[in-house]
């Protein structure tokens, strides 16, 4: 009897056993937790104004020198030759390859020249800010070098002034300048986001008031956003490295069609042919070749 006792309750407990494991089989598994979306990073370079957004003061009624503190004497004679651009616009068939192929020793060694068009300024950190980057607002490439405040080492502010980089010829001085309406400034942005790239024309409009100087050795330089110019330069006068020819603006940018002084910066080019300097390198390369120009 008690034999028979201790074998029913083994067989019940195996029994048990039984049940537990094909029920743990019929129980549906949990499955792992989603990883977490990754989130996407804002695209920098797609800003019109990729500077600190600080805003803008009021311009300054200052005495602007004629020259800037420290600026280089006795620069080597440039060639009197000017380029046939027109007073609305950049030279017709112009079409930007990469930037020659010379070492960088080259380069510097003709570019040399040059110095920066604001005083003590350094090169910005900033990729957003030098030639090459994507302008997407624009569906086009930046082609010069800017100086926001808050990323050069030396405050920028709307209607400081600015020098010129080298010795050379006004080819382009903007005296009459008039800012775009909202209609037209909209329209033209249409028109690039059709277009694989921003049309010449376009971009010129974009620059807002401008100087451009013709140095030696095919060198151009071009200076944009302005607030005004030089009053006492033409087109065809000669300028030497540090002659004051204009004041840092927002011209031909949002900003500067609203009326306001926000955003107030200054767009540098460089151009040696029909190649602005930076086109097809990579930021890093672009940067250095700048700090050894103009720092």
């Amino acid at each position: 009897m008690f034999r028979n006792n201790r074998y029913g309750h083994l067989f019940a407990v195996v029994a048990l056993c039984l049940l537990v494991f094909f029920f743990s089989k019929l129980l549906p598994t949990s499955s792992p937790l989603p990883a977490a979306e990754e989130k996407e990073t804002p695209d920098i370079y797609g800003e019109e104004n990729p500077g600190d957004h600080s805003g803008g003061g009021d311009p300054g009624e200052e005495n602007i020198p004629e020259q800037m503190p420290g600026a280089h004497a006795g620069q080597p004679e440039q060639s009197s030759a000017v380029t046939n651009e027109g007073s609305g616009g950049v030279e017709e068939n112009k079409t930007p390859n990469e930037t020659p192929q010379q070492d960088d020793d080259s380069l510097i060694k003709l570019l040399g020249f040059l110095q920066s068009p604001i005083p003590g300024a350094r090169i910005t950190s900033r990729d957003s800010q030098l030639p090459g980057a994507p302008r997407t607002y624009r569906n086009g490439t930046h082609e010069g070098l800017d100086y926001y405040d808050g990323a050069c080492g030396v405050p920028i502010q709307y209607g400081n002034p600015v020098y010129a980089a080298g010795e050379g010829t006004i080819c382009r001085i903007d005296h009459h300048y008039t800012e775009l309406a909202e209609q037209e400034r909209s329209d033209i942005l249409q028109v690039s986001s059709e277009l694989d790239d921003t049309p010449t024309d376009i971009l010129d409009q974009l620059r807002g008031q401008q100087v451009w100087i013709q140095h030696r050795g095919n060198v151009k330089t071009i200076y944009a956003h302005l607030s005004s110019v030089a009053e006492d330069l033409q087109e065809g006068d000669p300028v030497k490295a540090g002659d004051f020819i204009g004041n840092i603006g927002n011209s031909g940018t949002s900003d500067g069609m609203k009326g306001t002084t926000a955003n107030a910066h200054l767009h540098f080019e460089i151009w040696i042919g029909e190649n602005y300097l930076g086109n097809g390198l990579p930021a890093e390369k672009t940067r250095k070749l700048l700090q050894e120009l103009l720092e």
